[in-house]
């Protein structure tokens, strides 16, 4: 699967970085951060409606609570843009982990730094195809965490390939 810069990602690739993979936290986690959001929404929308349906004529309240839904609603669409902006990119040089909607925050870690990989999945987690990978590299950086993103042992398999084919490639060049 070919992947494409965009937006902010497209500013932050060099020239001759070739996107290998695209991850972002599960959907799992997307679910349940919107879900109080959603149901927040729902319930002011329906105390709305049986406001305006059993009260007198010229009886307000039922417009104050209809806006007062907006704030959830609000809510719900900003977590959408949270989990849309969290994303771990895999290059053809390192893995980057960026996230923020109005203010960025990007980490890198070199593929040719990487130490080692752990990956940590619960018995649920093996179930709907989530976990976490803790990249450990020798830059003073550390680690870098990436945490409930779906398909963790394809992400590090394809991880592994990438540190080869980059160690070849070196390789070869001396």
């Amino acid at each position: 699967m070919a992947y494409r810069a965009t937006g902010y990602l497209k500013k932050v690739l060099s020239d001759d970085e070739v996107i290998l993979r695209i991850t972002r936290r599960h959907w799992l986690v997307r679910v349940f951060k919107t879900m109080w959001w959603a149901l927040a929404f729902w319930a002011m929308a329906a105390g709305a409606v049986w406001l305006y349906q059993t009260n007198p004529a010229g009886d307000d309240r039922w417009m104050w609570l209809a806006g007062l839904a907006l704030i959830p609603l609000a809510g719900w669409i900003w977590e959408h843009l949270v989990w849309r902006n969290q994303m771990n990119v895999m290059t053809s040089r390192r893995i980057i982990q960026m996230e923020g909607v109005l203010n960025k925050k990007v980490s890198d870690s070199l593929l040719e730094k990487l130490n080692d990989v752990k990956t940590e999945q619960t018995f649920i987690g093996r179930i709907f195809g989530f976990g976490d990978i803790l990249i450990l590299t020798a830059s003073e950086q550390g680690a870098n965490h990436l945490r409930t993103i779906a398909d963790p042992l394809g992400f590090k398999r394809a991880m592994l390939d990438a540190k080869d084919a980059l160690d070849d490639d070196h390789a070869r060049a001396d």
